[in-house]
């Protein structure tokens, strides 16, 4: 990010001067990847049927071991479905606008989860955070607590662009 933006954010957003700069650049790295993988693995357009297509894809070449998700899952499950139960973050994924895809609380709730549902469940939450950054759901809590999000979802993006 040039200077010139940061200072002009600074300025600007209600807290962004506010966000370290490992926070910020979890989201400015997030971006850059989100952008790679859409283009890239997903044919530049992404919805929850393409991202089911893909995985699918994903089993019927091998690779469906080619990654840990499962680090990623944990994460979702402390943050999301913690004890048993769903967290007060879990509302702010905005499920509904993609219809309540099933895989998601499929992958956090359920501990015989299949792959399939375990990588799709979590894809779809990085595309979630995807729409909630990209869509301005995110500045209403002016990006706090989001550092952990965009890390996590960074990482697991890189896992699946091997």
């Amino acid at each position: 990010m040039t200077p010139e933006t940061l200072e002009w954010l600074s300025i600007k957003v209600p807290g962004f001067a506010n966000l370290s700069l490992e926070e910020r650049d979890a989201i400015y790295d997030f971006s850059f990847l989100w952008s790679l993988f859409e283009g890239t693995e997903m044919n530049r357009y992404c919805s929850v049927q393409t991202i089911r297509q893909y995985v699918s894809d994903l089993g019927q070449r091998g690779r469906l071991l080619d990654f840990d998700c499962d680090t990623y899952l944990i994460y979702l499950k402390e943050r999301y479905f913690r004890n048993g139960q769903i967290t007060e973050y879990f509302s702010h994924l905005h499920l509904e606008r993609n219809h309540n895809p099933a895989e998601v609380m499929e992958a956090l709730s359920n501990e015989n989860a299949t792959i399939v549902v375990r990588v799709i469940g979590c894809l779809i939450v990085v595309y979630r955070l995807r729409n909630n950054l990209f869509h301005g759901e995110k500045w209403l809590y002016q990006l706090q607590d989001q550092k952990n999000n965009f890390e996590y979802a960074n990482v697991f993006l890189k896992s699946l662009m091997l």
